[in-house]
């Protein structure tokens, strides 16, 4: 034994991880072209809405960009929102008492 007891790893990992970011970077992508097309069927095109196309264009992907980032243990925060709302204990108590 040569006394490297150290994390194991495969060959393809950085293949693996870079693969991860390209599929994360591809849906803030996706949500742009989608944002862009449905921009104009959301807020009319005179006035103040025409601002407001420049915001919804601006937030939309900014909002998956931050829903798909990594939070903790591994998990995206995505993730951490869907287990929280599973999770969560609703009791309902009476006025009553």
């Amino acid at each position: 034994m040569n006394g490297n007891y150290g994390v194991t790893r495969d060959i393809y990992a950085k293949m693996k991880v870079a693969g991860f970011v390209m599929w994360k970077l591809v849906a803030v992508a996706l949500s742009l072209v989608i944002a862009f097309f449905t921009m104009s069927k959301i807020f009319p095109n005179e006035g103040i809405w025409r601002y407001m196309q420049l915001v919804y264009v601006g937030l939309t992907p900014t909002w998956v960009g931050y829903l798909l980032m990594p939070a903790v243990a591994g998990k995206t925060t995505l993730g951490c929102l869907f287990i929280a709302l599973i999770r969560k204990k609703r009791f309902y108590r009476s006025f009553q008492k």
